[in-house]
């Protein structure tokens, strides 16, 4: 999957798309995300703007440009 940058992904349906391709009836399902600066959040996502608040919040707390990271290969600076 491909994203746009900063902001949050609902990827649900992803899941559930490759587990119903399997024949696994019980198990665990470990979701990897390849990225330096990603993060995965479990919620019952039952109201959208839960979302929208979890980016006000990052947005708030850790700024773009906010010269105490260095980390800046991913976005801008």
């Amino acid at each position: 999957m491909t994203t746009s940058g900063r902001g949050t992904t609902e990827i649900t349906q992803d899941i559930q798309s490759a587990l119903r391709d399997t024949e696994i009836v019980t198990g665990l399902c470990h979701a990897f995300v390849h990225h330096t600066s990603a993060s995965l959040i479990i919620c019952e996502n039952a109201d959208a703007d839960v979302r929208v608040d979890l980016e006000s919040f990052m947005q708030k707390i850790v700024p773009d440009g906010d010269p105490l990271f260095i980390h800046t290969s991913d976005g801008e600076a």
